[in-house]
């Protein structure tokens, strides 16, 4: 199924690595025009110029989405030079602290939920004039299977991707009137830079070796296999497109089978 975007204005959080960047790979070669950001400048420099040699429409922009007047400058970049706004992903996160409840500080907490949950709200409250203006439009938050279920040592990760669904779901239903649907994909273990700090802090945690934590990891999932970035990008291009214009509210598993609810 060939899935294209041609004509639609796509801002892209969270650019720097991972399911990130594998995002604005697959939305701009599907034709959009996309914005990208993140707080690190040289990896979103990199991906702007590997995808402007290839003739696609990319403005990388540096912010740090849990700043409201970043936000703010962001939406107010990419509508000044393309004049509408019809996509947002939300997948702007970080891993928090691997500890112990009690060894979590608060402000560990804050800047947990900060990173994983506010940054989205934030962003969602700035393009809905734009989406509203538009007669509709799409965001698509990318959360985690942890969302869904415990990760003992990750509290805070934990509450701030199960709010995620919350928001969603929240989002979905008031918006909705107005054209814009809201989804959210709850990936698995996806391999990468991110994975391999949580797994190093798991075996820290856990007394294990990194190895054995990735294997325990592998060994979850019905399909004995890791999530890869492409998965996850995959399916946020179908839920961002007219494809899925019947879809919103969803909480959609790419887990390899770990999580089946």
């Amino acid at each position: 199924m060939d899935i294209r975007l041609d004509g639609k204005v796509a801002l892209i959080t969270g650019a720097s690595r991972g399911i990130g960047q594998e995002l604005v790979r697959q939305f701009a070669r599907g034709g959009a025009k996309v914005v990208l950001c993140a707080r690190r400048t040289e990896p979103l420099r990199q991906l702007a110029a590997e995808l402007t040699s290839e003739g696609r429409d990319v403005l990388a922009l540096a912010a740090d989405v849990t700043r409201p007047d970043d936000v703010a400058s962001l939406v107010g970049q990419t509508l000044a030079r393309h004049g509408r706004l019809d996509v947002l992903i939300n997948n702007v996160g970080i891993a928090g602290p691997t500890k112990a409840i009690e060894d979590t500080d608060p402000a560990e907490w804050n800047d947990t939920l900060a990173g994983n949950l506010t940054s989205s709200f934030l962003c969602l409250r700035a393009v809905v004039p734009a989406m509203r203006k538009n007669g509709g439009g799409a965001v698509v938050n990318i959360g985690s299977a942890t969302g869904k279920r415990a990760l003992p040592y990750r509290v805070g990760y934990a509450a701030a991707k199960m709010g995620l669904i919350g928001m969603t779901r929240t989002a979905a239903e008031e918006l909705g009137p107005h054209g814009i649907r809201v989804n959210c994909i709850c990936p698995g273990a996806v391999d990468g830079e991110r994975l391999n700090e949580i797994i190093a802090g798991q075996a820290a945690q856990r007394g294990a070796t990194a190895e054995q934590i990735k294997q325990a990891f592998q060994g979850f999932s019905p399909l004995k296999a890791l999530v890869q970035a492409d998965d996850v990008a995959h399916l946020a291009l179908f839920l961002a497109s007219d494809r899925a214009r019947h879809m919103t509210g969803q909480d959609i598993n790419v887990t390899a089978g770990i999580v089946m609810y």
